[in-house]
């Protein structure tokens, strides 16, 4: 058999093992819903009240144990102790060592016990050392934009509001 384009050939093998291999890659064990809701990097004082608030907006309860979050300076990755379960519409908050964050600049990473990428934040700078944290503008939105944050005062384990909808 003689092939009249072996270049298209080669595509179409490409886009044939693409469409069979990579969605078996890119399968987790189950479709997290978890978001990294709310950032604080720069707390009033010392900077030892610096904390991650994670955010359930499932109906179900998700095991976190095991998970990684990791700081733009990794070797000041925090490993959630295994059993720490999220309920479902809940919010927890997590603290590591002192000086966790670059008050400067830095994106923070939630990855699962696979180091499969869960989310992430934008470069995120906070140089006054105040109550305000970065969070998204309501609970659990993300569309993987910077408009998805803002910075404004702190509100650990609790809600940064909510997205209501009304009939018409």
């Amino acid at each position: 058999m003689h092939l009249k384009n072996p270049l298209l050939f080669g595509l179409m093998a490409i886009l044939l093992l693409g469409g069979t291999i990579t969605p078996g890659l890119s399968q987790s064990s189950f479709d997290s819903q978890i978001v990294i809701n709310e950032v604080e990097t720069n707390s009033p004082g010392s900077d030892v009240s610096e904390f991650v608030e994670l955010y359930n907006p499932s109906s179900t309860e998700i095991d976190v144990g095991g998970w990684s979050i990791i700081p733009s300076s990794t070797w000041k990755t925090y490993e959630i102790p295994s059993g720490t379960i999220i309920e479902p519409n809940s919010f927890l908050a997590f603290t590591h060592v002192n000086f966790w964050f670059k008050d400067f600049g830095e994106i923070v990473t939630l990855r699962d016990t696979s180091g499969n990428l869960i989310d992430e934040t934008h470069l995120i700078k906070d140089l006054d050392d105040d109550s305000n944290s970065w969070q998204r503008t309501t609970d659990g939105f993300d569309t993987n934009s910077v408009s998805d944050w803002e910075l404004k005062r702190m509100t650990p384990k609790s809600s940064n509001g909510k997205i209501i909808d009304t009939d018409e």
